[in-house]
């Protein structure tokens, strides 16, 4: 689903600001977690199965995550609960578990109407 998607591309552009503004190795880390964290269980449910709706302000908001992301991670001393390595375990978990129906395949959530 999306959390696959918009999750790690979050996920990614936050510890890329991190490292781009000199934060720590863990700063950089806690961005990336807390990127994919907050997308965790996100459905790909496009509507009408075109990568347009919600699709597209989907991946907005995930840039707002982003830098929200590094923010909060660059006002911290980098140590966090959840380390990158549990968030991704529990994104993989979360996307073996999910239904078919909302890993695009336009068969259930938003694209049904």
């Amino acid at each position: 689903g999306c959390q696959g998607e918009v999750g790690t591309s979050c996920a990614m552009a936050a510890a890329g600001a991190v490292a781009m503004l000199d934060g720590t190795a863990n700063q950089i880390e806690q961005a990336a977690e807390i990127g994919i964290e907050h997308h965790l269980g996100m459905t790909c449910d496009p509507i009408m199965g075109l990568v347009q709706v919600p699709c597209i302000e989907r991946n907005a908001m995930g840039a707002v995550k982003a830098l929200n992301a590094a923010a909060l991670s660059l006002a911290s001393d980098g140590v966090h609960l959840v380390s990158l390595d549990k968030a991704l375990a529990v994104m993989k978990q979360t996307g073996i578990d999910m239904n078919q129906k909302y890993k695009e395949t336009s068969t259930g959530g938003l694209a049904l109407g």
